[in-house]
């Protein structure tokens, strides 16, 4: 049993871990793109987001592709608002982030090839 993830439960989480480098975001509709906004905006330590059964879009995807300086890994699933086109996005200006989406049915891994270019396994 948890709290419900919102934004004032997340500022009190990045008041209190300002160096939290791993998150797991699970099964909740209480976390959307504004919620990612703000885990963009607040938490620049993160290295690893996990993101799965949440009301997304590709807005929150790119929120924190941009807004993430340390994210090196990012996990999305069974985030049906989530498409191929977004991991494209976050792949072309952060070649260094390996993601994993799976919105539902689909499922997109993303990785780079040796010469820098995105390769889908």
């Amino acid at each position: 049993m948890g709290i419900p993830a919102t934004v004032g439960s997340f500022n009190v989480l990045a008041s209190n871990c300002p160096a939290l480098e791993r998150m797991a975001i699970c099964n909740t509709d209480t976390v959307g793109d504004s919620e990612l906004v703000f885990i963009a905006a607040k938490f620049t330590s993160l290295k690893k987001l996990c993101i799965k059964n949440c009301p997304i879009s590709n807005t929150g995807v790119k929120s924190v592709g941009e807004g993430c300086p340390s994210l090196v890994k990012l996990k999305v699933k069974r985030c049906r608002g989530v498409t191929k086109a977004s991991v494209c996005q976050l792949k072309l200006h952060r070649c260094s982030v390996v993601a994993s989406i799976d919105a539902g049915s689909m499922i997109f891994d993303l990785e780079h090839d040796s010469w820098g270019r995105n390769v889908q396994i």
